[in-house]
């Protein structure tokens, strides 16, 4: 082994030189130390700590990299977003982060039920209404094919006896009308003449006899088209040309109709609206208030939707008591608010009185003086 033959000046050149490098690349400078005044065992050291930074080159160091300005532009270069390995994505809009309005209960509660909700926790407050705008979403997603539902059973209603005697479903039905129409519209001249010989078999031949083939046969020679002579067609041109600026004038008053009805409707909507946000049992008397308006418009009387609603109020049971409660807390409420204005106002007087010299002194002697103490600290 050889002797070791580093003198200390030569160990503190190689700490300051190894502190260097670290500096130097913190600071991300780009000059390197001379290597003419390091030994070749100063400059393996300086390389090997400079890879080992580069390895661990942090976060901070790569934004202020990206960011530092250019001796040549004089500005700071574009932000490149630096990604951190292993980590969640962001839920921006995630349900679990969201907050509500929790100030009013939902309005499909009972109106005793929603006197208890100022005292629920918080939490709980959230989840109510995270759940009742969730359940409000999904329907407002199903609504047109809610909608298309109702329609279509409102449509076979009618015919629900004639679907059960074929014994299908209503879908099924519905699948075999529209195939038989697909063919009579896009089949062939066969394929046409088949499915109406089967119709006519079936429902005509099966229920009224070989005497429908005939009237059949008459129907299909009346239906043919006669020729229109050429003056009767001018004359008709002439009559629609005639027509046309009246049926203008009939379509453009027809739209003017309409756009002042739906004008008037979403006025009446927006008042509406903005009435139930005010009154707070709106949505609980709503049916009641129709009913009631309802009745006064057929007996010719003029009732407000404000006086409807204190009668559908006074009428419905649970509600009323509710009322009368936070009438009489009102009512206490500015009666104790009246007794402190009254008592502030006459401590503000008893406190200014000025006093007499005989009313200081209480009489002149020492049992005088203390009885007069004691009856003004008994005021």
């Amino acid at each position: 082994m050889e002797p070791n033959t580093t003198t200390p000046e030569e160990n503190d050149d190689l700490r300051s030189s190894l502190e260097a490098a670290y500096e130097e690349k913190a600071d991300l400078e780009t000059e390197t130390p001379e290597k003419d005044d390091q030994t070749p065992e100063e400059t393996q050291n300086s390389a090997d700590s400079t890879a080992e930074t580069d390895e661990n080159t942090s976060l901070s160091e790569e934004l202020t990299k990206n960011s530092a300005k250019t001796p040549e532009e004089g500005e700071k270069k574009p932000f490149v977003e630096v990604k951190k390995p292993n980590q969640p994505p962001k839920q921006e809009d995630s349900l679990e982060e969201r907050t509500y309005n929790t100030e009013k209960p939902p309005v499909g509660w009972k109106p005793a039920v929603r006197e208890h909700w100022d005292g629920l926790p918080d939490e709980v407050k959230q989840e109510v209404v995270r759940r009742e705008r969730e359940i409000d979403d999904r329907l407002r997603e199903t609504k047109n094919e809610r909608q298309f539902a109702h329609q279509v059973m409102e449509t076979l209603q009618p015919y629900q006896a004639f679907i059960k005697a074929d014994g299908v479903s209503p879908m099924q039905a519905i699948d075999n009308m529209m195939s038989t129409v697909a063919m009579l519209r896009t089949g062939t001249a066969d394929q046409i003449a088949q499915v109406l010989s089967e119709v006519t078999q079936k429902y005509g031949i099966g229920r009224f006899g070989k005497e429908f083939v005939g009237k059949l046969d008459s129907a299909l020679s009346g239906r043919v088209p006669k020729p229109e002579d050429e003056q009767t067609n001018a004359f008709r041109q002439e009559i629609q040309k005639e027509l046309q600026p009246i049926k203008e004038f009939q379509q453009q008053l027809t739209q003017r109709q309409q756009q002042q009805m739906q004008q008037k409707e979403q006025e009446a909507y927006q008042y509406l609206q903005n009435f139930a946000q005010e009154h707070e049992y709106f949505q609980d008397v709503a049916e009641d208030i129709s009913a009631i308006l309802e009745a006064a418009q057929q007996r010719g009387k003029q009732v407000t939707l404000e006086q409807a609603y204190e009668m559908a109020c006074n009428m419905n049971p649970e509600i009323k008591p509710l009322i009368e409660k936070k009438r009489q807390a009102e009512a206490a409420k500015s009666q104790n608010e009246v007794a402190q204005k009254a008592k502030r106002a006459s401590v503000g007087i008893r406190g200014s009185a000025p006093m007499d010299s005989a009313q200081q002194s209480g009489g002149g002697s020492l049992r005088d003086d203390l009885e007069f103490a004691l009856s003004q600290m008994s005021r």
